[in-house]
């Protein structure tokens, strides 16, 4: 399964992610989005702020 990371430092809190994908994504007590889960199959969607890799 595919591993997911978000970077903090890129991460613009758009929400797009934990959104999208919420049983992949939170928020964490700064605001920014963490990865909490492995993601099956694609994101679905694309960062804006090119804060997510999945490898």
């Amino acid at each position: 399964m595919p591993k997911v990371k978000v970077n903090p430092e890129l991460c613009g809190s758009c929400g797009l992610c934990v959104g999208s994908r919420p049983e992949v994504f939170e928020f964490d007590e700064e605001g920014h989005a963490k990865a909490v889960a492995e993601c099956e199959g694609e994101l679905g969607f694309e960062c804006p702020f090119g804060a997510i890799d999945v490898e």
